[in-house]
């Protein structure tokens, strides 16, 4: 049985767990990944955001309520806490990320998501869980001496209020941090990041850390060879899952194997340009828009 298909299945299991509360039940099933090889990325790439996602959608549909949503969150922000225990990063980086939602945006999870991969890849993290006033957050940042912000927005509607947080930021100090706007609603709305005067936007937890390193001079790192094919295999994905695709959908257009894409997302298939090219027309974007994620 590969890793793909026992992360599917307890995929399924711990939506189904954390949507009827059965909190003990929902960590044990991450419990059993973890012992069958999952490493923590997958986990959370694979089980936790998908999860998380349908949850979400699911409520916004009607078909569970708001005190569902609420305790499968829960959940699934109590596993992530479990999760950061095990986490092992690399050699510090000696930078600071500063990572909050925007204000008005109560959905801190996505938030959760990005600071947890940071602290993953050596990072010194705050996470302010909450949104801020745009002015605390401009104190708090310049207080911190913050290298990068990362500014999470789950929903359209908030993504005005990111220009007020960046002038505040901004006004604390020159040059000051780098910037970065991510999360969910970019899917959905993208904005223009010059006319908002963040350096960056990012439209994956992975997109997030990469542009969050570039920004800081870490771009110049070499990457091993397994590293590109991570970074490959999650842009990817990411691109696959927002045009709501399935693997075997993407096999069928570009004419690939379906457990070969899952080897790609995986980051466990040295591909070739070719495939990159059929999957860059099967996905209709540019080729270098795949490969960026690897440099």
């Amino acid at each position: 049985m590969d890793i793909g298909f026992r992360l599917s299945e307890a995929r399924k299991k711990f939506f189904e767990a954390a949507v009827f509360g059965q909190s003990a039940q929902a960590h044990s099933i991450i419990d059993q990944a973890l012992s069958r090889g999952a490493s923590l990325s997958d986990i959370y790439l694979n089980i936790l955001q998908p999860s998380q996602i349908r949850i979400g959608e699911q409520w916004v549909n009607g078909v569970i309520n708001i005190a569902q949503e609420h305790v499968a969150t829960s959940i699934t922000l109590e596993a992530m806490a479990l999760l950061r225990q095990k986490v092992q990063p690399p050699a510090p980086l000696g930078l600071r990320a500063i990572v909050t939602p925007l204000e008005g945006d109560q959905h801190s999870i996505g938030a959760r998501f990005v600071a947890d991969f940071l602290i993953m890849d050596g990072w010194d993290v705050d996470f302010l869980g909450n949104a801020t006033p745009a002015r605390d957050l401009g104190e708090y940042v310049a207080f911190r001496s913050g290298d990068v912000v990362l500014l999470s927005s789950t929903l359209p509607e908030f993504l005005p209020n990111a220009k007020a947080a960046v002038e505040s930021i901004r006004a604390f100090g020159s040059p000051g941090p780098k910037i970065i706007l991510g999360g969910r609603s970019l899917l959905l709305a993208m904005p223009n990041a010059d006319s908002i005067g963040c350096d960056a936007l990012a439209i994956s937890v992975f997109n997030a850390v990469q542009h969050a390193r570039r920004l800081v001079g870490l771009s110049a790192r070499k990457l091993s060879l397994q590293q590109h094919l991570d970074f490959l295999g999650r842009r990817i994905k990411a691109i696959r899952t927002s045009q709501k695709i399935t693997q075997q959908e993407l096999g069928d257009l570009s004419g690939l194997d379906r457990t070969y894409i899952s080897s790609i997302e995986h980051g466990r298939q040295n591909l070739t340009i070719g495939a990159v090219l059929k999957i860059s027309i099967a996905l209709d974007v540019p080729i270098d828009h795949l490969l960026s994620a690897t440099s």
